[in-house]
């Protein structure tokens, strides 16, 4: 249980923006899920960017430009430089190969772009957090 607790104290840690990592990530959770996977049909997990990618071209195009929000927000939080450049990388794949016609819409239902940038983001903020929460413990002792 105190194991538990001292895992998740970096949640707790308040950011530059005023906000906590718990905050940032419940957020940027929100906006991947409702892209990603906020529908279901038998099982099968989808969301906006699925719908708005049977749209040809415009639909990737726009959901595109919707998945630049993780990359604001790993530039806003000052994440590490990578995290901009796999972040990017997500978009840009996504993007191109989810406007082919018909293998694109296939594509975009299993790649989950904005999960895994979620997954990219989740993991900076929570290292950065953590040597903060270090650093603030030792000025302290």
């Amino acid at each position: 249980m105190a194991k538990d607790i001292a895992d998740q104290a970096h949640l707790n840690v308040r950011l530059e923006n005023g906000r906590t990592v718990e905050e940032e990530l419940r957020r940027l959770g929100v906006f991947s899920r409702m892209l990603d996977s906020q529908f279901s049909v038998m099982g099968a997990r989808f969301g906006v960017d699925s719908l708005l990618g049977l749209i040809p071209v415009a639909g990737d195009v726009v959901t595109g430009i919707a998945g630049t929000y993780a990359l604001a927000t790993a530039i806003r939080l000052k994440l590490h430089p990578i995290a901009a450049v796999q972040i990017g990388w997500n978009l840009l794949f996504d993007t191109v190969i989810g406007a082919i016609p018909i293998l694109g819409d296939i594509f975009d239902f299993f790649f989950k772009s904005n999960t895994k940038n979620f997954k990219v983001i989740e993991k900076h903020l929570t290292r950065k957090a953590q040597r903060h929460a270090r650093e603030a413990a030792s000025a302290r002792a």
